[in-house]
């Protein structure tokens, strides 16, 4: 009997609200830096593959504020540098872009999200966040008008432990008091989210929306509003 779901964030709940690269020339123009946003979305990808080599290397970064904002600029000076960015303002234009990304503007909910959370909620589910965040994330969620959904939101730098590590998800069981077999865990991620979850005993979900990842051995679904017939009470 499923009594809780626990939700990813970033590509699961949330999505950036403008296009990386318009938000990127923005705060170029800013420093008088002229990028075309096309230009830089063409860069984009590489960034994100960067990460995931940083992530499959070493994800503790997740479990602290500090360490996370360094991954990030770090990415960020990537891009730059990819760009063309005339490096004295590498470092400054990084700084200005992970502050942005701070703020619930700079963010939007996907059109799939509330409706699920609805219905959910009249299910009488109790619902959770378990996300790799920094400190940012429960300000967001306020910001954008989600978090009376939620039981309790747990950003990994808030408590010093990231997914797929057990810990996190052991935290988010003992804060909602419930068992893993009462929980479902929803994320985009295979290893984060997808065998972090089922380490501990919790289902996971898979949410999919551009069919990735149809092949996988997992529940999945291409939109959250599938979720709710899932779940058996």
């Amino acid at each position: 009997m499923i009594t809780t779901v626990f939700f990813d964030a970033g590509a699961t709940l949330l999505t950036t609200a403008a296009d990386e690269g318009c938000v990127f020339a923005q705060l170029a123009a800013d420093l008088d830096v002229k990028l075309e946003p096309e230009v830089v979305n063409r860069h984009v990808p590489h960034m994100y593959e960067f990460y995931e080599q940083l992530y499959e290397q070493d994800d503790s970064f997740w479990s602290d504020d500090i360490r996370a904002k360094a991954i990030w600029i770090e990415m960020y000076e990537l891009l730059s540098r990819l760009v063309g960015v005339p490096i004295e303002l590498q470092k400054q234009l990084s700084e200005k872009v992970y502050a942005y990304y701070f703020s619930p503007g700079a963010w939007q909910v996907f059109s799939d999200v509330v409706p699920t959370l609805e219905a959910l909620k009249a299910k009488g589910v109790q619902m959770g966040i378990i996300s790799n965040w920094d400190s940012s994330l429960a300000a967001i969620i306020d910001g954008l008008g989600l978090k009376h959904y939620f039981n309790h939101i747990i950003a990994s730098a808030e408590v010093s432990a990231h997914k797929p590590m057990p810990q996190i998800f052991k935290l988010a069981l003992e804060r909602l008091g419930v068992t893993a077999a009462q929980s479902v865990h929803v994320g985009d991620h295979l290893l984060a989210d997808v065998a972090g979850a089922a380490a501990v005993g919790i289902t996971p979900v898979l949410i999919d929306r551009t069919g990735k990842h149809t092949d996988a051995n997992v529940l999945r679904v291409e939109d959250l509003r599938q979720l709710p017939g899932l779940i058996s009470q």
